[in-house]
């Protein structure tokens, strides 16, 4: 059975053979001190061998295989620790992953297209406090949005941009990809060259950034992997063909973890914008009533297990991305995969991989992982909230759960059903529930005053917050 969207992220699962396959992999990797992929940066300090090793088994599912697999680097205090390659690049071919592979960036592109409108910001050729129709007329709802409600994604646009707003702008947070389309758009207005050669000339060739592009189907690029999917059965299949150029600023770029060092070094260190922009852009943007997103501007923000992370992921046909800063510590974490993010594989997500490789460098400064627990609830409090709930979301989430949700009980426990299965919910308090895995996706019930609800409300991973209103007290 399919699982809904409260657990729609990839767990880190593995069967016995993998699991062995890890232990071969921490022998191996000790003995040989880690000598994983070609031209790449050069392992630190023996200090940190014992730490690599460790890195070198999370990727066991990868290596010994003809699969996909993905390239990896990480870096403490400015120096390279783990840098390596594991699985193939090209199946087909027999071609191995390298550190010089060169991968499909997906939504890491954003915090491209947001760094280059903060530079044009700090230039002062636009100001992102300014609605849209300064500098595009044609746009639909340009006079209600402003370029940081875009760059931010609570603008309200959803992903067809001639579409009605979602939400008043400012009012909640939806990931939108069409906002980011503007935001290139913008960038072409205002400086007079194409999103692309903006790039290039303002970010990437100064920064020697040479493996690193905007994605033509036609263009042929050096050490590109292949990117693959996985079929019902399990095995890995070749990816369905997209053409990425057309995802443009919001989805368009390819690079390997050693130009992405490059950048995330850059950035960080202050040499693409002003100490006082690049704090806006790594801090949470704040709602119309006061409320915290996980988002700033072009970048995730949160926490994982305690520590402050800034980050972004991407997940494009054939593909999954994930950098991870952890400021606090000065660790780096870049994970590039030629895997799918859904269904999951044997590999897990990038961003699973990410955060298990943070655990190895920064477990003295972790909290120890919490997990949400169900309370205890009067069955009876269930009745309010059975009924169907007409959802209201961007076209790609409703061409997926459906545009409905519908709430059951069997008199002990609560129910959420839509086209996508059937999935228990489980109480964290008297009016919001979580589901197993819990991946941090929350559903909430708002009440009237009897206890029954009116709405719900469900928020995923931070990114996105869905609403559905009630249309019938029990359901068909």
């Amino acid at each position: 059975m399919k699982r809904l969207p409260l657990g729609m992220a990839s767990a880190l699962t593995r069967t016995d053979r993998h699991t062995m396959r890890a232990v071969a992999a921490v022998v191996c990797a000790l003995a040989c001190v880690l000598a994983t992929g070609s031209g790449g940066p050069a392992l630190a300090a023996s200090g940190t061998d014992i730490l690599s090793a460790r890195v070198h088994a999370l990727f066991a599912t990868a290596e010994g295989v003809e699969a996909p697999g993905a390239s990896v680097l990480v870096a403490k205090s400015g120096e390279v620790a783990h840098a390596g390659g594991y699985g193939l690049a090209n199946v087909e071919l027999g071609v191995a992953n390298r550190t010089d592979t060169v991968f499909r960036l997906g939504s890491i592109t954003k915090s491209f297209t947001a760094t280059a409108v903060l530079q044009l910001h700090d230039r002062g050729s636009l100001n992102i406090d300014d609605t849209v129709a300064k500098y595009l007329l044609d746009a639909p709802h340009a006079d209600e949005i402003t370029i940081r409600q875009l760059l931010s994604h609570t603008s309200g646009i959803t992903s067809l941009e001639e579409a009605p707003l979602e939400f008043a702008p400012g009012e909640r947070m939806n990931y939108s990809n069409a906002g980011y389309h503007l935001l290139g758009r913008i960038i072409k207005q205002v400086s007079g060259d194409s999103y692309e050669q903006y790039l290039r000339e303002n970010i990437l060739d100064p920064l020697g950034m040479g493996s690193t592009g905007y994605g033509h189907h036609s263009t042929i690029v050096k050490n590109r992997a292949a990117g693959y999917g996985i079929d019902d059965a399990g095995e890995y299949v070749n990816a369905p063909y997209q053409d990425v150029s057309l995802t443009y600023s919001a989805g368009a770029l390819y690079s390997t973890v050693e130009d992405m060092y490059m950048w995330e070094q850059a950035l960080f260190s202050g040499r693409l914008l002003k100490p006082e922009t690049l704090a806006q852009a790594f801090s949470p943007a704040t709602l119309n009533d006061g409320r915290r997103t996980g988002y700033g501007l072009g970048w995730m923000i949160g926490s994982y297990r305690g520590v402050r992370e800034i980050g972004h992921g991407g997940d494009v046909s054939g593909f999954n991305t994930w950098i991870s800063r952890f400021p606090d510590h000065d660790l780096t974490v870049i994970v590039l995969s030629n895997t799918p993010m859904r269904p999951p594989g044997p590999l897990p997500t990038t961003r699973d991989l990410a955060h298990a490789i943070a655990e190895i460098y920064l477990s003295d400064h972790m909290e120890a992982p919490t997990h949400a627990t169900a309370v205890a609830l009067d069955p009876a409090i269930y009745e309010g909230y059975v009924g169907q709930y007409k959802l209201e979301g961007a076209p790609e989430v409703l061409e997926v759960m459906g545009d409905t949700i519908t709430i059951t009980t069997d008199g002990s426990a609560l129910f959420g059903v839509t086209k996508m299965g059937k999935q228990e919910l489980l109480p964290e308090s008297e009016t919001t529930f979580f589901a197993l895995p819990d991946e941090g996706n929350r559903l909430t019930f708002v009440v009237d005053e009897t206890g029954r609800a009116t709405h719900l409300v469900i928020s995923l991973m931070g990114v996105r917050e869905l609403r559905a209103k009630r249309v019938q007290g029990e359901p068909e």
